[in-house]
């Protein structure tokens, strides 16, 4: 059953001590497909314009992603709110296109009423998964393109293939380059976002299995912060590294990304290994 009617919110609250800050704990009443829903929180700034929600590996648990003092720092520079998701389900559910890798069968809903929830109003979002988070990340941003600033996802496994939309957030697509079992999938949904106009960004790491990357944290941090100043994007060649006109990409979108800035340009090329 693809279709969730119900959702029950904030059914338990806890807060877990963190030096002298504190992290708090959000617990969700599961839907259909979910067996944990949590949701963490760090303390930032007392009201913030934007949520930044980090999203951890399959079944993982974000707590320990907003912990980390860059993220932290970078949040409260910024004004934002700082989440980090914690939901799990079966994993031959998600196989099956079920669970909470799809926020339309309701895990979408839980965090838009967990977050409504925790900041009294509905703030715009960036998100940033890795994994099973950039399963989730991903598809939010096509289910509710409306609430999503800019997103990243990072090495997912498979993809939904991009809808044609008129309005589309941008969004980073990142694989390194020795992960062979999600590079040709993640290239290939990259391709057909930018087939049907969406402005999205490939970046490739080089020398890279499936894990984190501390250097692609930091460029994620000055891809949002490009994203939040509202600067003039500049299209690129996601081949050649080269800044590219508008009517070029638009005669090979295929082979064009967009940056939200120029002055991150040598840090996107740095990182790319096409």
């Amino acid at each position: 059953m693809r279709g969730i009617t119900m959702f029950v919110f904030m059914s338990g609250l806890a807060t877990l001590a963190f030096g002298a800050e504190t992290v708090e704990k959000v617990s969700l009443r599961p839907t259909e497909g979910i067996r944990r829903a949590e949701l963490f929180f760090a303390p930032t700034v007392p009201r913030p314009k934007a949520v930044l929600l980090l999203c951890p590996g399959y079944n993982g648990n974000g707590e320990g992603l907003i912990r980390q003092r860059e993220w932290q720092e970078f949040a409260t520079k910024h004004q934002l709110g700082l989440a980090g998701l914690s939901f799990a389900s079966d994993g031959e559910l998600l196989q099956k296109g079920r669970g909470y890798y799809y926020p339309a069968l309701g895990s979408g809903q839980l965090l838009l009423d967990g977050l409504r929830g925790k900041f009294g109003r509905d703030l715009p979002i960036l998100l940033y998964g890795f994994s099973g988070g950039a399963h989730f990340t991903s598809r939010f941003a096509e289910w509710r393109p409306d609430r999503v600033l800019a997103w990243c996802a990072y090495s997912a496994a498979w993809w939904d293939e991009p809808a044609s939309r008129r309005h589309a957030p941008p969004g980073l697509i990142v694989c390194g380059d020795e992960d062979p079992s999600r590079y040709g999938a993640s290239l290939l949904f990259f391709k057909q976002g930018r087939g049907v106009g969406k402005p999205w960004l490939w970046l490739s790491l080089p020398k890279t299995g499936h894990q984190a990357s501390p250097k692609l944290d930091a460029f994620v941090r000055d891809y949002f912060r490009a994203i939040l100043s509202n600067s003039s994007g500049v299209w690129v060649d996601v081949d050649r590294e080269e800044i590219i006109s508008t009517d070029q990409a638009l005669n090979q979108p295929s082979l064009s990304g967009w940056l939200p800035c120029r002055t991150i340009h040598e840090g996107w090329k740095a990182l790319h290994a096409p």
